[in-house]
């Protein structure tokens, strides 16, 4: 699978109350802690996001990449989408943005001087769901394999999911930057076999990547 790490499932299932953040908008799934800091992209950029305006983005060098988790409303709620499918999304994404990453950062497994921590997470859930489950990853799966056509129900889930994310100071938890994405753009071409996800994410990767480490470089403002 192109390199990547195969993962399997730990399905983590909490009460809402416990499963969110306090006062996140229905339209959400929570993940993020304050979806009313957001404010619609720019070019090339991803289609909601904050900056904090106070971040130091060249002091760091470093990256904390958390795994990448899914989201979604309930035990149940995507019992047509077959499960090795599901990990293979949380696995390829994680993949896709931790070798971009490796390009530009040093990546490292505990907070340190200079360190950004980046969680990201594949959500289909909404933050008024009664109960969240939360898909993780972990070795020894059995993950979907090849580049052959998707399951119809995984394509219909790729094009309503979002990819949430959020960057924080490894040190002080400080929220540097957020961001909530959607797959489909117009004219984006259609997304029909796992060759062509992993195209997609390797391209999410590198524009979202590639903003970040010109910004830490002083290349942006």
């Amino acid at each position: 699978m192109g390199g990547g790490r195969i993962v399997a499932a730990a399905l983590l299932l909490a009460a809402a109350c416990a499963a969110r953040r306090p006062g996140p908008s229905t339209e959400y799934s929570g993940f993020l802690d304050d979806y009313s800091l957001l404010h619609r992209g720019g070019q090339g950029e991803v289609a909601l996001l904050y900056r904090n305006p106070q971040a130091r983005w060249t002091s760091y060098d470093k990256v904390l990449f958390e795994p990448v988790t899914l989201w979604r409303s309930g035990r149940k709620s995507l019992d047509p989408v077959p499960e090795g499918d599901l990990l293979r999304l949380i696995s390829d994404l994680e993949d896709a943005i931790r070798r971009r990453l490796g390009t530009g950062f040093q990546l490292v497994e505990a907070p340190a001087p200079g360190t950004m921590r980046i969680r990201l997470a594949i959500t289909e859930a909404r933050a008024t769901d009664p109960v969240l489950d939360v898909l993780r990853g972990r070795g020894g799966a059995d993950v979907t394999p090849g580049d052959g056509p998707l399951d119809p129900e995984t394509r219909r889930f790729i094009e309503h999911a979002e990819i949430e994310g959020e960057i924080r100071d490894a040190n002080t938890n400080q929220l540097l930057a957020a961001g909530v994405d959607r797959r489909r753009r117009e004219g984006a071409h259609p997304i029909d076999t796992w060759a062509d996800v992993d195209r997609a994410l390797a391209f999410w990767a590198e524009r979202v990547c590639g903003r970040l480490e010109a910004r830490t470089r002083g290349a942006q403002q």
